[in-house]
């Protein structure tokens, strides 16, 4: 079978390839964009080119063009693809979709505000766009064009720098910038009723048909002699002349610069709905897993005889994690209270994850521990500490127990939770306590109480006739005194 044609074809896709990503490399981001997707039309199977791509796109802040490049690559080859590596990033960090969707909501309000001539807001919204989102080189662009439009060339400058930046190349952007160093030259001298014109304006005007018009005008209204039917001729040609350069050069640029942008408004509120409906999509499928949990763990409820029940049924312990989700979802998006905070750790701490079968349910719980125990262990160390001292045993038991648990590094934190166990006759465990902050903190200045806390419970023990009792896992530790 002869491959020659196939062979060759995928020879010019990788060559497009390499030539794209020489230009990736040296921010020649739509020269790069280019060759990549010429190299697809040579091989749509170039996963390489595809995720190349993709990351030009992105970094050009077209987000969901880059998704959708990665999400075909995926398709085609879900082996070790690169493309995987790129959509988890984007989907394990909710602010980063949720910065696209916001800037992407802007441009296009500050688009709509343009087309409608109130350039102050469209200026605005803009200009949030490319601070929720600094890569939106579409914004930036726009957000230039407006400066210059308001002869604010400085900003203009400012911003379209930014934009070459991230892409050297970007014709539109060079094209503007050249327009406002031409700006920001110093102008000449201006004198007499008539102002000398720039070079360019100049330019524009010959091929506008303008100069031609304007000579006429001029000779009719200085010439002393008598105007004459040739100078008559010659300006009614003239202006026949600028009417025609207009209507049939001015006006269909105009029309497709108009029908251009609307395409591209299009496109823009499509990818924001794509978008939102992929997120919509997401929250749909976790919810429907949790609640399909919710009816097998009924479904064992209904099959279980009431009298014999001795344990927290797996439902409250579900509710209990979804009222814990919600709050800890509520806490991220605020300013929250020290109230606040150790409520919904004591609450986290609370739940058992036995009662919770999902392993999806199990790896928030454990995400959301992480988080804000950290952040509680010193206020409910100190919330525990105040029971006690109120002689409030069972609260400070519960409360030094979940900040031991927080921080198990914690030397007060052990050791005031052995002071509470000990108070309530709990002396083996208290035991425990205090050996273990000697283990985990033998720097402690609170070991020089240990070995009388020791030795005070070891006598209740003995009084009691009870043995102490050496935790589950662990050998005996030698005593204090012997160390």
């Amino acid at each position: 079978m002869n491959n020659k044609p196939y062979d060759k074809l995928m020879r010019i896709s990788a060559r497009l390839y390499n030539d794209g990503l020489e230009k990736a490399r040296v921010r020649d981001l739509t020269g790069a964009a280019e060759s990549l997707r010429r190299s697809l039309l040579y091989n749509k199977c170039n996963t390489e080119a595809r995720n190349l791509l993709g990351l030009v796109y992105y970094e050009q802040g077209e987000a969901v063009s880059a998704l959708t490049e990665w999400v075909i690559s995926r398709n085609l080859d879900n082996y070790e693809n690169d493309a995987d590596y790129f959509l988890e990033r984007i989907q394990d960090d909710p602010d980063e979709l949720g910065n696209i969707n916001a800037a992407v909501r802007k441009y296009n309000l500050g688009l709509e505000a343009a087309r409608v001539g109130n350039i102050d807001t469209a200026v605005i919204q803009l200009k949030k766009a490319v601070a929720t989102y600094p890569h939106y080189v579409r914004a930036m662009k726009l957000l230039g064009l407006l400066y210059i439009r308001q002869e604010e060339y400085q900003k203009a400058k400012k911003i379209l720098v930014e934009a070459r930046a991230i892409d050297h190349t970007d014709t539109d952007v060079l094209r503007y910038l050249a327009e406002v160093e031409r700006y920001l030259v110093p102008e000449p001298a201006r004198t007499g009723l008539f102002q000398t014109q720039s070079a360019a304006e100049t330019e524009f005007d010959e091929e506008m048909g303008i100069e031609h018009s304007r000579r006429s005008l001029l000779s009719l209204l200085f010439n002393d002699e008598k105007p004459n039917m040739l100078l008559f001729v010659n300006l009614v040609v003239g202006v026949l002349i600028g009417i025609l350069v207009v209507y049939y050069l001015i006006v269909p640029s105009k029309e497709a610069q108009i029908r251009e942008e609307y395409n591209a408004s299009k496109v823009d509120y499509s990818s924001e709905l794509s978008a939102k409906n992929a997120a919509i999509t997401q929250q749909e499928k976790e919810i429907t897993s949790l609640r399909k949990q919710v009816s097998e763990l009924t479904t064992q409820l209904n099959g279980i005889s009431y009298d014999t029940i001795e344990i927290a049924v797996g439902d409250e312990t579900f509710s209990s994690f979804f009222d814990a989700w919600s709050e800890y979802n509520e806490l991220k998006s605020r300013e929250y209270t020290d109230e606040e905070l150790k409520k919904l750790s004591i609450d986290l701490w609370s739940l058992d994850l036995k009662g919770i079968q999902s392993k999806y349910a199990q790896d928030i719980l454990s995400k959301m521990r992480e988080d804000i125990y950290p952040l509680a262990a010193k206020l409910v160390y100190k919330e525990g500490k105040e029971y006690l001292d109120e002689d409030k045993i069972p609260e400070a038991v519960r409360y030094l127990s979940a900040a031991s648990d927080f921080d198990p590094e914690s030397d007060v934190a052990l050791y005031y939770l052995g002071k509470a166990l000990e108070e309530d006759g709990q002396y083996n465990e208290a035991i425990y306590c205090y050996r273990h902050m000697l283990t985990v903190a033998p720097g402690s200045t609170l070991r020089d109480y240990i070995p009388q806390r020791l030795e005070f419970c070891e006598e209740k023990l003995r009084e009691l006739g009870e043995q102490e009792e050496v935790p589950e896992g662990e050998e005996a530790e030698d005593s204090y005194e012997d160390e």
